[in-house]
């Protein structure tokens, strides 16, 4: 699993402190690779973010890629990157019905739901 933001390296690792991720602790058990705008040529919507967190995480086939995001540019960048599931959640400022008007293949409520759409 890796997660990517739009955020800088500093306001990404003063976040990720702030869940008490560090190395060492939760951090090395929860994700395998994190990639933030400073990692990339260019942010969201390019999908380079995508192929960073591929690269760290040894994916080649973008279509064994799931992109969740709550925002259109997470899903534009998953739609440009070719991901297998580009996945839009609800759980930000927008609705399903805002977040379903750009391109996606899956929307959900929550991302409790998730296991469900992988295993369903």
């Amino acid at each position: 699993m890796a997660l990517t933001t739009g955020f800088s390296r500093q306001v990404r690792d003063s976040l990720v402190a702030s869940l008490g991720w560090t190395e060492g602790n939760r951090l090395d058990n929860t994700v395998d690779a994190m990639v933030c705008v400073d990692d990339v040529t260019a942010g969201r919507p390019a999908p380079f973010m995508v192929y960073r967190a591929m690269e760290r995480c040894g994916v080649v086939d973008a279509r064994r890629v799931l992109v969740g995001g709550d925002t259109p540019r997470d899903l534009e960048s998953g739609m440009n990157a070719q991901a297998g599931m580009v996945v839009g959640v609800a759980t930000g400022e927008l609705t399903l019905q805002d977040l379903g008007r750009h391109p996606h293949t899956h929307l959900l409520a929550s991302m409790a739901e998730l296991p469900e759409l992988l295993l369903g």
